[in-house]
């Protein structure tokens, strides 16, 4: 089994992984906060949605950790996070689940976490070029 030498990755590498691995703590730390204080499906929510916040309190950290032992696996989980996330989010803010939707206006929440799935969406496939060939 070849062994993972994260010293060998580019600064820049390291770099997209540390703000990678920061903004799915601060997800983990989000819904652990929510958990906390309201409880386990505590949300307004279709079940499976509930579900499914409730389970990045342990998907987030995970997918942290992986970028790092297991970059492959991680990336993927990362897009894959993300792109369900934002989805899942999105649905929830239209349906109103939380609240009529402001006409031309995205939550800053819901924004931040646009942005920095754009951010694992474009950055992703340049790091995976470098990762695989570890």
């Amino acid at each position: 089994m070849k062994r993972l030498l994260i010293t060998s990755y580019p600064w820049q590498i390291k770099m997209v992984l540390i703000i990678y691995t920061v903004c799915f703590l601060v997800g983990t730390s989000t819904h652990a906060a929510g958990l906390l204080r309201k409880g386990f499906l505590a949300f307004p929510v279709p079940l499976l949605v509930g579900l499914y916040w409730d389970a990045l309190t342990l998907i987030d950290p995970v997918t942290a950790a992986l970028l790092w032992w297991r970059p492959k696996v991680g990336l993927w989980l990362a897009v894959g996070v993300m792109a369900s996330d934002i989805s899942i989010n999105t649905y929830v803010y239209l349906s109103g689940y939380f609240g009529s939707p402001v006409p031309n206006m995205v939550p800053l929440s819901l924004f931040d976490q646009a942005l920095f799935g754009l951010f694992v969406f474009v950055t992703a496939p340049l790091v995976y070029q470098h990762v695989r060939r570890l």
